[in-house]
This record gives C-alpha cells, structure tokens and sequence, in this order.
C-alpha cells in the first residue's frame, strides 16, 4: 500500500503475491515516489518502515540499496537514507543524453516493432491520455513511464531498452519537483499530441519522423521544466550542446514491422 504524508499507508497500490519483504518494501517506496507522495530529501527512517512493514531491518535495507541504485534514494554513512535531492547538473545532464538517446530508441521501435508491441503502445497512450482527462497526476506519471517503457520494449534491444528504464527513472525524480498540481496536468496537453503522434510514427514504421518527434518531444519537456525549475532552483539552465539530429544508425534484427 502507499504511503500519505504522515508516513502511514493507504489504500491505492497492490502488493505482488508471494512477494518478499524486501520485494514489498521496494515496491511500496517506489509507488509513493511515482506518486510524488515522498519530499525530495525527506529522511528514510528504518526504524519506522520496520514497524510499517512488520518487517526487520535486513528487508528494509535491502529495499533502500535497490532503490539507491536508480537513484531514488541517497544512503548517507551514518545517517541513513533519505529521499534523492535533486541538483541542477542532474537536470541539463538528463535532457542533454535524451535528446541523443530517445531518437535512437525510437529509430529501432520504428524499424523493429511488432504488432504486439504498436497495440502495448497504443494502449499504453490510452492509458494516458484518460489521465490526463481525469486530472489524476499519479496516473498521469504512471502512465507517461508505461508508455516510454513500451517503446524501448518495441525497439527489441535489451542493452538498450534496460538503459533508457534507467534514463526514465530520472523523469521520476525531476517529476517530484515539477509534476504537483494542476501544473503537471495542463503541460500534458501539448505533450499528449506530440506523443500521439509519435506513437503513430512508430507504428508506420516511419524512422526519420519518430526521430524528428523524439527530438520535438524532448524540446518540449526541457522548455517547460525551464521555466519551473530556473525559478525553484535559482538557476537559468543553460541551451544544451548541439547534437547530429541525423544519426547513423542500422536497423535490423530481432522483431519485424508490422503490416
């Protein structure tokens, strides 16, 4: 179950049968972070998710250490863990590898997806843009992070796609200070559309214009966080180092294009 803001749990998030404590844990924490129902620096106390959980300390660290390794968590010596701070470098380092690395994902998705993949995708989109209709930021989140995990499945590449979940996890973290509110909600418009038309792309097996609106889709998110993140953060984010928009890169493989 997720957590509220008084550290208790609430209804909202199933836990998978025959989990672990360990498991249960980490998946408790995860949601609630998706959910932006955890501060960013907010303190990880073991003692108290020991007694939430009934479980012993060796679970809950274990928990904290996997969620430490995607960078959701920061574990201080001595001092326990706390929620992951986001710094401004983090900000201009995510959007300036997404500009290169989205392109690619979804130059392979184009070439290599499956109708398999085109109907995840597509339901994926629908799953969202309901979100965004019902106002409902936690789905929106939700639902945004399925998406862009169901076009690096299509790209059929497992280096890459296990490479852009860990990029997404970044979302996730710059989502904690950009995404409550109607904020989040009313930025989705223009994002919905764009991904719209991407998906589309994708399934028409149209390389060139998936790239073209990865690389738009990216601009768009990175404008928008500007502006929100200059202010809370005290900083102008610098225009990022232009990158190839063409790159060179060769499909083929694993998955065939759909008809």
């Amino acid at each position: 179950m997720a957590m509220d803001r008084g550290g208790k749990r609430r209804a909202g998030h199933r836990q998978p049968a025959g989990a672990t404590g360990a498991q249960r844990v980490y998946a408790a924490l995860r949601h609630a972070i998706i959910a932006l129902e955890l501060e960013p620096g907010a303190a990880l106390e073991e003692a108290a998710l020991c007694r939430q959980f009934k479980v012993s300390r060796t679970p809950v660290r274990e928990a904290l250490i996997r969620l430490a390794s995607e960078g959701l968590v920061e574990l201080e010596p001595n001092r326990g863990a706390k929620m992951a701070t986001l710094q401004f470098i983090d900000v201009v380092d995510h959007y300036e590898a997404m500009d290169v690395f989205q392109p690619v994902i979804c130059h392979f998705a184009a070439v290599r997806h499956t109708a398999d993949d085109v109907a995840a995708m597509t339901q994926r989109l629908h799953e969202l843009r309901r979100a965004v209709g019902r106002h409902d930021a936690e789905r929106i989140i939700r639902a945004n992070y399925d998406l862009h995990c169901a076009i690096a499945e299509a790209a059929h590449n497992r280096s890459l796609a296990n490479a852009y979940r860990h990029m997404l996890v970044d979302k996730l973290r710059i989502a904690q200070h950009t995404g409550r509110g109607r904020t989040l909600v009313e930025r989705f418009g223009v994002t919905l559309r764009i991904l719209d038309r991407l998906v589309r792309a994708i399934g028409d097996g149209d390389a060139r214009i998936a790239r073209r609106l990865a690389h738009e889709l990216n601009e768009h998110i990175r404008g928008q966080v500007v502006d929100i993140l200059s202010t809370s953060l005290g900083r102008e984010m610098p225009e990022p180092v232009p990158v190839v928009r063409e790159l060179a890169v060769v499909s083929g493989g694993k998955g065939t294009r759909a008809s």
